[in-house]
Order: structure tokens, then C-alpha cells, then sequence
């Protein structure tokens, strides 16, 4: 299978990485482990991360674990992964969804019983979105963090951590991120902080592209 990746996120000590295939289907390769993530060893390539607009080849199965709402996951088989090209950015464009809300609604999450009421086929927790005044800024909660603010295609505002290391590590070191990108987000597992809190699907950035004002078509 080959995709273009759009996302090699931080997840659990490994790694989450994702992107849409030749037929234009978001695939998320995830490992057997508890977690899902991608460890070190499988995902390197010439001891090498996988980078954002790579395209990869990966074997793997048809099917995978969804984790109650990622119906893109796909388990990954034995063998090694190779890098087989790689796109520009503004080839991402055609792969964008904008006009509307992002991932099922217009919040930073979703509530996990939504899932047992929307049919499975429906379910969808990848999305890539253009946005031209995205801004970024420190968790105010933990401030190792970064989190980024953007409107969704009807206009609601949305805050979500970012966890793409690339861009983290270059917000750490004071750089700029144009307000110009690209952004994949991700919708985790369900998840809640304490058994009297209904779980939440949280909606984050796993993958970031700047652009230019040039590569606006």
C-alpha cells in the first residue's frame, strides 16, 4: 500500500502516522501493541522519521482495530517500510475539506456515545483542512505544550493541542509558523479523567504544512 503521509504524531512513546492512498481513502497503519503506536524500529527508513508529504509503502491488512471511532485504521504486517517519493504542498490542496465543520461537529471533541448511533462507515476521524490564520501558543495547563486556534469552514473556533514533533520542536526553538498551512486533524480514542466523566473523542493537530501565498492557487 502506498499513501502520502500527512501526519507522524506524537502517541504514547511511539508514533501515530497517517495519510490518504492512491484512491484518495485516509489510511492510519497502527501497530498490534495495546496503544496502536508505531514504534522506532518499524517506522524508520534509513534510520530516518518518515516526513510529512513522504510518500510510503507499507504492507497491511484490509482491516484493523477502530478504537470506537477510527474506522481508517489498518494493522500493519511484518516488513519494512520504504519511501517511494515525495509531493509539494500545493498538491495537497485538491485533498483538502474546508466549507464546513471538522470531524462529525464543530467542538474540540466528540462524545464517544455519538459513535454507537452514527453507522460505522460514517465514522471518520482524519481530516485535512486549509486554513489561512491558523495561530499556535502554549498550553496554558502545561506549557511543554502547544496547542493551535483556527475557525472550521462555518466558522466556530477551535483550539487543539498539536502533535506533530516537527512543528513543536520549531515553536519551541522561537520560529515562526506561517498562519498559511495545512493542518491534519486526528480524533483520538475515547477517553475520560475519571469513571463519573463521560467519554470524549478529542480532536488534535498531527500534522502541519506551511505555505506560501504563492502556492494559492
Amino acid at each position: 500500500m502506498r499513501f502520502i503521509c500527512l501526519a507522524n504524531s506524537n502517541k504514547h512513546g511511539g508514533r501515530c502516522i497517517a495519510g490518504i492512498d492512491e484512491a484518495d481513502n485516509w489510511i492510519r497503519p497502527v501497530s498490534s501493541n495495546q496503544k496502536r503506536a508505531i514504534n522506532k524500529e518499524i517506522r524508520t527508513i534509513d534510520g530516518t522519521e518518515p516526513q510529512i508529504m513522504d510518500i510510503l509503502e507499507v504492507r497491511i491488512y484490509a482491516h484493523g482495530p477502530a478504537e470506537g471511532c477510527q474506522r481508517e485504521n489498518k494493522l500493519l504486517k511484518d516488513g519494512l517500510w520504504k519511501r517511494v517519493g515525495r509531493i509539494e504542498p500545493n498538491e495537497l490542496l485538491k485533498h483538502c475539506e474546508d466549507d464546513g465543520i471538522i470531524l462529525h461537529n464543530h467542538l474540540d471533541y466528540v462524545r464517544a456515545v455519538c459513535f454507537s448511533v452514527i453507522p460505522d462507515r460514517q465514522w471518520k476521524s482524519l481530516q485535512l483542512v486549509h486554513n489561512e490564520n491558523v495561530t499556535f501558543e502554549r498550553d496554558f495547563h502545561d506549557k511543554s505544550k502547544w496547542r493551535a486556534s483556527f475557525a472550521d469552514g462555518k466558522g466556530h473556533n477551535l483550539n487543539l493541542a498539536v502533535t506533530d514533533p516537527v512543528a513543536c520542536e520549531k515553536l519551541e526553538r522561537g520560529e515562526r509558523i506561517s498562519k498559511n498551512c495545512l493542518l491534519t486533524v486526528s480524533l483520538g480514542p475515547a477517553w475520560s479523567p475519571n469513571k463519573n466523566t463521560a467519554k470524549r473523542c478529542y480532536k488534535f493537530v498531527a500534522g502541519v504544512v506551511e505555505l506560501s501565498n504563492s502556492e494559492i492557487i
